[in-house]
C-alpha cells in the first residue's frame, strides 16, 4: 500500500489557517464581537478578516447580527463539540472491556470511529500480540475495507447504505480488498445474520479480523471493534468463537452507551 506524507511547510493552507485562527479567536471574545475587535484579537488586516469570517457564515460555524452587524458562533460548532467528545466517551467506555477481551484472547484489538465514508482509528491494545499491520492509531480506511469499517456500514440505515453504494469508492488495498457494490451487498447482508464481520486480508496481505459495531442510545453506530490476527489462524471455527466474544463485548459496551436492544425492537 502507498503511504503519501507532505511536509508540514507545504501542507498548510496559509488561507485556512487564517480562517481557523478567527474561529478560535472566539474562545477568548465576548458573545458577540465586531469585526475589529475580532480583526484585532487574531492580528489580520479587516480585509483578511472579513473574508475569513464570511467562510464562516457560508460554512454555518458563525452567524452575523442583521442589526448590530457582530458576528458570534452559531449552533452547529456543536456538531464537532459533540462528535469529539463521543469519540472519546466511546474510547474510554470501551478500554476496560476491550484489554479484558484482548488479554483474553491473545490478540490485539482496534477500535475506530465513523468518519463520513470513512473510519478513524482511535486506539489499540495490543493483548500479548506485537503483529504489525496498517490498523493503528490515526489510520483511515473506506468503510467498505476491514472488518470494523465493514461492522460499522453493517448497521447503517437501508438509504445511507445505498447512498454509499451509490458512490462506491473502489479503494483496491490488497488482491483480497471488495471492489464491487454487488459484492459488497453480499458480505453486509452476511454481516448482518451473523452478527459479526471478517476481513480476510482485506487490508493487510497475511491478516484477517472479525469485527463487530458499538452502538449509541440511538441505535447508531458510533464505533467498530475488531481482533486482528494472522491469517493462518483465523480457521471458520476460530473466527466463530471470536465473533461470539466479539459479540458479548460490543452489547456490554452499547449498554454502557445507552442502547437498550429491547427499546429499539419495539419501535
Amino acid at each position: 500500500m502507498k503511504r503519501y506524507l507532505l511536509k508540514p511547510s507545504t501542507a498548510v493552507i496559509k488561507s485556512a489557517q487564517d480562517v481557523l485562527s478567527v474561529l478560535a479567536s472566539f474562545i477568548h471574545l465576548p458573545l458577540e464581537s465586531s469585526l475589529r475587535d475580532i480583526s484585532a484579537r487574531v492580528g489580520l488586516p479587516k480585509p483578511k478578516t472579513y473574508r475569513a469570517l464570511s467562510t464562516l457564515v457560508e460554512s454555518g460555524f458563525v452567524e452575523q447580527d442583521p442589526a448590530s452587524r457582530k458576528y458570534r458562533l452559531h449552533y452547529k460548532i456543536l456538531d464537532l463539540a459533540d462528535a469529539l467528545l463521543s469519540n472519546q466517551e466511546v474510547r474510554t467506555v470501551a478500554r476496560p472491556v476491550l484489554e479484558a477481551l484482548a488479554n483474553g484472547v491473545g490478540e490485539g484489538i482496534t477500535l475506530a470511529v465513523p468518519a463520513g465514508n470513512e473510519v478513524v482509528f482511535v486506539d489499540r491494545i495490543h493483548g500479548g500480540s506485537h503483529i504489525r499491520f496498517f490498523c493503528d492509531v490515526g489510520k483511515r480506511l473506506p468503510l467498505h475495507a476491514g472488518a470494523a469499517a465493514k461492522a460499522i456500514l453493517s448497521c447503517f440505515p437501508p438509504a445511507d447504505f445505498q447512498t454509499y453504494l451509490d458512490s462506491f469508492p473502489a479503494a483496491e488495498l490488497t488482491p483480497y480488498t471488495i471492489t464491487t457494490p454487488d459484492r459488497l451487498r453480499r458480505e453486509i447482508a452476511d454481516i448482518r445474520k451473523k452478527g459479526y464481520s471478517f476481513s480476510n486480508q482485506e487490508v493487510d496481505e497475511g491478516i484477517s479480523a472479525v469485527g463487530a459495531a458499538i452502538l449509541d442510545r440511538w441505535g447508531a453506530p458510533v464505533a467498530g471493534i475488531a481482533i486482528a490476527s494472522l491469517s493462518i489462524k483465523m480457521n471458520p471455527a476460530r473466527v466463530k468463537v471470536l465473533g461470539e466474544k466479539l459479540g458479548q463485548a460490543v452489547k456490554e459496551i452499547s449498554m454502557a452507551m445507552g442502547y437498550r436492544r429491547e427499546f429499539h425492537a419495539a419501535r
